[in-house]
């Protein structure tokens, strides 16, 4: 009997032996499963946030590229606004009023050529602008470039009817040098006036984009901030 009970401690010493083995091993399996579950879902966050941070990155490098081109365009517009401006200034203010009739149409015909390259580079700036609120990450960035988007829309709406003027001015000195100072050009000048009107309303229509723009600066950055 004795022998019989020693096999049998034995034999239950092996069995729970091997159970607490058993469950070892299931206890480590398990952890390593949830270990590897974490690490798993670790990864994916990481992967979700360089995803966002690449994205964020790269949307901001877009929006930087696009805004320094449309800034630069809007620069180039404004100089052939204020080349065209020059030109006929001279032409409406010092020539015309003296009778320096081919002067007049020399200096309209150069401010013509000058106000339709800034019409398209106006044109062309809405454009870019456009482009530029594609890639903005803030909404203020958002409402200041809606107004650049206004601005150049106005500039070109400027330069056209500048370029209006000019012609309208150098067909009057054309009539003038032509057929002399007793020559009817009152419908000519009826029209050039009312250009003049349509060009001294959409200027002050510009200049008050240029305070909303001020604004917009003063209300999201530096107050005494200069506006580009």
């Amino acid at each position: 009997m004795n022998g019989l009970a020693r096999i049998f401690d034995r034999n239950m010493f092996i069995m729970l032996v091997s159970i607490m083995l058993g469950a070892i091993i299931i206890t480590y399996f398990v952890a390593d499963i949830a270990r590897r579950s974490e690490i798993e879902s670790y990864q994916v966050q990481i992967e979700d946030i360089t995803t966002e941070k690449n994205v964020f990155e790269n949307k901001s490098k877009n929006f930087t590229d696009h805004i320094f081109k449309s800034l630069g365009s809007l620069d180039f517009s404004r100089e052939y606004r204020s080349s065209a401006d020059s030109y006929y200034d001279v032409a409406a203010l010092i020539w015309y009023p003296i009778g320096e009739y081919e002067k007049v149409i020399v200096n309209c015909t150069s401010a013509m050529e000058d106000y339709l390259l800034g019409y398209d580079n106006f044109l062309n700036t809405k454009v870019f602008f456009n482009d530029t609120i594609k890639y903005s990450t803030d909404v203020k960035y958002t409402s200041i470039i809606d107004i650049y988007k206004s601005i150049s829309q106005s500039g070109a709406n400027i330069c056209l009817l500048g370029y209006n003027a000019s012609k309208l001015l150098k067909e009057i000195a054309e009539n003038f040098s032509l057929y002399g100072n007793n020559t009817n050009v009152s419908w000519l000048l009826d029209l050039y006036n009312e250009s003049l009107l349509l060009l001294e309303q959409e200027l002050g229509f510009y200049g008050g984009l240029l305070d909303d723009l001020e604004e917009e600066y003063a209300a999201y950055f530096n107050p005494v901030r200069e506006t580009p």
